[in-house]
């Protein structure tokens, strides 16, 4: 994983995958939780993570748990319609009531799929290594294998408009939600793993 990597080693597989843009900074991030999950028929898959950049199937016994919870959970399906029915009621009665401030800080991927940020929220929805590289000309999302990385987005520099840190979500020294905005009027929120987020912060626009 990247986080046991040096900085040194990531910074030379980020070089030779970004050839001439010299690196600034490099954040180890993973995709957020709450983001929208890209259709499938834009999902990449990468030549240097294992499966493709896809998780990997399970066991034969885990298929066949999911497959009995499955067949339990059909049985008792109409108790469940019932009370999701009544859980949608209340849900949607509260979306209603939310401010405009909050439906911002809900809203995790602003802008579409053919936005620049909806290409961070594509290229960061793999299962592998993922480092957030900025560069003194573009900003890349690149996937780290075992002996080489890739560059799965970039952008030029210029169309970054800032860094938001979310400090309406849970953050600390190891981990924190950036909010990344772009000139289009785009932004994608990602998790960034390990102590460098906060320099990262403090290098780039902010928010």
């Amino acid at each position: 994983m990247t986080t046991a990597r040096s900085e040194a080693v990531l910074r030379e597989l980020a070089t030779t995958a970004l050839q001439a843009d010299r690196v600034v900074h490099l954040q180890p991030v993973v995709r957020h939780s709450r983001a929208p999950k890209p259709p499938k028929r834009r999902r990449l898959r990468s030549s240097v993570l294992l499966h493709g950049g896809r998780r990997p199937q399970p066991s034969a016994g885990v298929r066949v748990r999911a497959w009995l919870t499955g067949f339990l959970a059909w049985l008792t399906a109409p108790l469940d319609f019932l009370g999701d029915l009544l859980l949608m009621l209340f849900r949607g009665i509260l979306w209603l009531c939310r401010s405009k401030e909050k439906r911002r800080r809900e809203k995790r991927l602003n802008g579409g799929w053919e936005s620049a940020a909806g290409g961070l929220g594509i290229a960061v929805y793999v299962w592998g290594d993922r480092v957030l590289a900025v560069g003194e000309r573009r900003v890349s999302l690149l996937h780290v294998g075992e002996h080489e990385a890739e560059s799965a987005w970039s952008v030029p520099r210029e169309q970054l408009a800032g860094v938001e840190l979310a400090v309406w979500d849970t953050h600390n020294e190891q981990h924190a939600t950036l909010r990344w905005h772009f000139r289009d009027g785009s932004w994608c929120d990602v998790k960034a793993q390990g102590t460098g987020w906060k320099s990262l912060v403090d290098a780039l626009p902010v928010r």
